[in-house]
């Protein structure tokens, strides 16, 4: 059912003015459903011969005004079956000719009536094929179904996702912010070293405080332990800290940085030391002996008395004399040995001990020296020590602060990229909700058979295939565009190509034949010229001078061509080195292609560029 059936219906019954309007103004009354099953039992019903004439009605209008009673119901049928029905006698020719026409009728008729049943068999044939197409659909459809659902499901499972995501990325967002907001709102003291959450906001005042106090502590110790000429005192100022000092030269004798006065009272002293060092050892080993003498008398009379009291002496006077010889003469021998070693050896030695005894006492000035040294060396290190703490609390301080400081940077930077995400997702958003916006991509519950105004894309389609709509005989353009019509330009744009596809095999294969019979008749012409050339006389000349003069330049032209195809050979080679030892020039070389053929790639490259330089840039 369509506008055009309304429209022929109203004309057959004589509609007024049913010449001026178009089939496509009626085709918006089919698009409801609850009012096509009338309007299909009128076009199907209503015509000329169940419509009263102007004529019949007029004719009405007397009889009633006439007063005469008007049969209806029951009545009526009674009368109409109780008139007389008139019969027409026929002759015979005209019974022929009914006879005739008869026949004829019943041969169209037998004819429509194979016509039908041929149409009938093609459309049963039809059906078939068409549910056998459609019970192979089934399992298409069935898996379509399938796939959509998955798809449905996968959306939402990724919708889910999206939205759990967002929450997340909300709440740490909010977390954030509210932490920095937290931060920058606590701006007293107490409350900024309670509730501070960030170590750049802390005071750092009171740390400064204690520094210069530490500082000026240290100051003082420094004073009190490195006191004018303490360098000089500890040696500092000598080449070397280990070296041999000698007695002759009185200046480097003892701790240097004291006065003349003070070191040659020490030499006076030294040499004292020395001069009385052999007397005191004399007497020292004096004392020694005699010591020793003492110790061994003693001890052989503690023997004596023992053996008087184990044994009482012998006797025998002989025997006596005998020992006192023998220990006379020992006597005598260790007298000996002590006299030489007294007059010689003790002598000797002495000498050598005075010359060690001044080393000595050089020495232990020395380790004076190495020990004031030391004593310097260690308050140095221990001021070192303190101000090498101070140094690692500062440099802590600052790394902590300038980590502090990357870390807001690269959160700033990740927001700003999110962000940036963020409205890429959102513009794409916007953009595919405009596009589902388009009426032709919104499913109707009713199909149309009008398009709608809105269908832009559909519009613009129906005036490319069928073309813009003229005005009709009255000035009027039709109120609505219909898909039958759209339908009916999409056949004879089918039918047009299908024509012009027909038309171009016919003159590709004629065009071919042509040429294959040029091609014969070239082949046969060269072989008639070659065999009436004369033996002897040469080849053939083929045309005058001025065609040899033609392929001569053409000769020339090719090798010319030649030339140059070999100079952008070389040319092209030179390039491909130059694109593989330059990275940057296969890159310009893709963006320029991706410029001609692929813009919305180009837009990619650039834009993934620009968001590395802002990150580079924050970072």
């Amino acid at each position: 059912m369509s506008g055009r059936q309304f429209l022929d219906t109203l004309k057959q019954i004589g509609y007024p003015k049913s010449h001026d309007y178009q089939p496509d103004d009626f085709d918006w009354l089919f698009e409801s459903e609850a009012a096509t099953p009338f309007l299909r039992w009128f076009c199907d019903h209503v015509g000329p011969d169940n419509v009263l004439t102007e004529e019949e009605l007029q004719k009405f209008q007397e009889l009633q005004s006439s007063g005469a009673p008007i049969l209806g119901g029951r009545q009526l049928e009674e009368a109409l079956q109780s008139m007389p029905r008139e019969e027409k006698t026929l002759s015979g020719e005209q019974l022929r000719e009914e006879v005739a026409r008869l026949e004829d009728v019943l041969k169209t008729c037998d004819a429509r009536k194979k016509i039908l049943l041929h149409h009938r068999n093609k459309l049963s044939l039809h059906q078939t094929a068409t549910n056998h197409r459609l019970s192979k659909l089934d399992a298409v459809q069935e898996a379509a179904k399938q796939e959509h659902r998955k798809q449905v499901d996968r959306c939402r499972e990724e919708d889910s996702k999206m939205n759990t995501d967002l929450e997340e990325l909300t709440q740490t967002v909010s977390k954030l912010t509210s932490l920095y907001t937290s931060a920058a709102d606590s701006c007293s003291t107490t409350a900024s070293q309670q509730g501070a959450a960030f170590l750049s906001q802390l005071p750092l005042d009171h740390h400064f405080a204690k520094e210069d106090a530490f500082m000026q502590q240290l100051t003082e110790y420094t004073k009190r332990q490195f006191f004018d000429g303490i360098a000089d005192l500890a040696g500092h100022a000598e080449g070397s800290r280990y070296q041999f000092l000698d007695v002759k030269d009185p200046s480097s004798l003892l701790v240097a940085g004291e006065t003349d006065q003070v070191i040659r009272k020490n030499c006076h002293e030294l040499a004292r030391l020395q001069n009385i060092f052999p007397l005191s050892q004399r007497q020292y080993i004096q004392a020694k002996v005699q010591e020793g003498r003492t110790r061994a008398a003693r001890q052989a009379m503690e023997r004596k008395l023992q053996q008087l009291h184990s044994k009482p002496y012998p006797q025998d006077t002989a025997k006596l004399s005998k020992q006192l010889h023998e220990t006379q003469a020992v006597l005598s021998a260790v007298q000996r040995e002590t006299a030489a070693l007294s007059e010689v050896e003790v002598p000797r030695l002495i000498q050598a001990n005075t010359e060690l005894q001044a080393t000595r006492v050089l020495q232990g000035d020395y380790n004076l020296k190495i020990a004031r040294q030391d004593y310097f060396i260690s308050k140095q290190e221990e001021v070192i020590t303190q101000l090498l703490k101070q140094r690692a609390r500062n440099e802590f301080l600052l790394t902590a602060l300038e980590v502090e400081g990357r870390a807001h940077r690269e959160t700033r930077r990740l927001l700003m990229a999110l962000r940036k995400d963020l409205d890429r997702a959102v513009a794409m958003t916007q953009d595919r909700l405009a596009i589902l916006q388009d009426p032709a991509y919104k499913t109707s519950r009713t199909a149309r058979a009008t398009i709608d105004s809105r269908d832009n894309f559909t519009l613009r389609l129906h005036n490319v295939i069928v073309g813009t709509p003229s005005e009709d005989h009255d000035g009027k353009q039709p109120l609505f565009r219909t898909y039958a019509s759209l339908e009916d330009g999409a056949r004879g744009l089918n039918h047009d190509l299908q024509s012009l596809q027909t038309s171009l095999a016919d003159s590709s294969t004629g065009k071919e034949d042509r040429l294959a019979q040029l091609e014969t008749s070239v082949q046969d012409l060269g072989a008639t010229v070659y065999d009436r050339a004369a033996p002897g006389s040469g080849p053939t000349t083929l045309g005058p001078k001025a065609i040899l003069d033609s392929m001569l330049k053409l000769d020339l032209t090719l090798k010319d061509l030649e030339a140059s195809l070999m100079e952008t050979l070389k040319d092209m080679n030179k390039k491909k080195r130059e694109l593989q030892n330059d990275p940057n020039l296969v890159k310009e070389r893709h963006l320029f292609v991706d410029f001609h053929t692929a813009p919305h790639l180009l837009k990619e490259t650039i834009e993934d560029l620009n968001v590395r330089v802002q990150a580079a840039q924050i970072s």
